[in-house]
């Protein structure tokens, strides 16, 4: 669970220096939702931050991986972290607008840790509920993927049960109930220091094997 985020299976495709510029854009924005600003400031940063937009839109533009499964094909030892698609929006290091949470495996089950920062919020001091979906997502998909086995989102329903905090350090769990051939059913739940949280269940599908 010590890895360090550089030591990712897709790492070939960035360098530390993008892995920085995404976690100080990350911190940049969550600092703009959370605090006041002078418009004074705010126009000094619009100038800044469009003038390198500007200036990265006219380089090449990135290329995707050939196989989007092919880090992800190997079976995780237990308490090996768990990677998702470096660029991924829910926990991508890669990607500034992710969550910046960290998961590994713990027996038979994924574990996604992170404390959601101030623009995740939907109401004041509480998670917007679609990015609470977005974690269940990830962190059943590395139920999954943590013993080699891609498969893509089907459907996935959430009982919300209860807020969830933004601020505080959040856990979800995911574990395989259920395989039938390329069909893999998953549940999970959330806890906070707040008690137990939303729950999750939904059904995964592998994709067809190659002719």
């Amino acid at each position: 669970m010590s890895t360090a985020p550089f030591d990712h299976p897709d790492a070939a495709r960035v360098t530390p220096a993008r892995l920085a510029a995404a976690a100080a854009v990350r911190r940049l924005v969550h600092a703009l939702v959370d605090h006041e600003v002078s418009d004074a400031e705010l126009a000094e940063l619009a100038a800044v931050a469009d003038g390198y937009a500007d200036r990265i839109d006219r380089g090449p533009e990135r290329a995707d991986p050939d196989d989007p499964f092919g880090p992800w094909k190997a079976v995780r030892a237990d308490g090996e972290q768990l990677f998702c698609f470096i660029d991924c929006v829910v926990s991508g290091a890669a990607n500034p607008l992710s969550t910046g949470g960290a998961a590994h495996r713990d027996g038979h089950e994924a574990v996604l840790r992170v404390n959601l920062d101030p623009g995740f919020e939907g109401l004041p001091g509480r998670s917007h509920g679609g990015t609470i979906a977005s974690l269940f997502d990830e962190v059943m998909g590395f139920a999954l993927y943590m013993d080699g086995v891609p498969a893509y989102t089907a459907w996935l329903r959430v009982d919300y049960r209860a807020a969830v905090p933004v601020g505080r350090p959040l856990e979800l769990r995911a574990r395989v109930v259920r395989s039938e051939g390329r069909k893999h059913w998953v549940e999970a739940e959330l806890t906070s220091e707040e008690g137990p949280g939303p729950t999750a269940e939904a059904l995964f599908v592998s994709p067809r094997p190659a002719d």
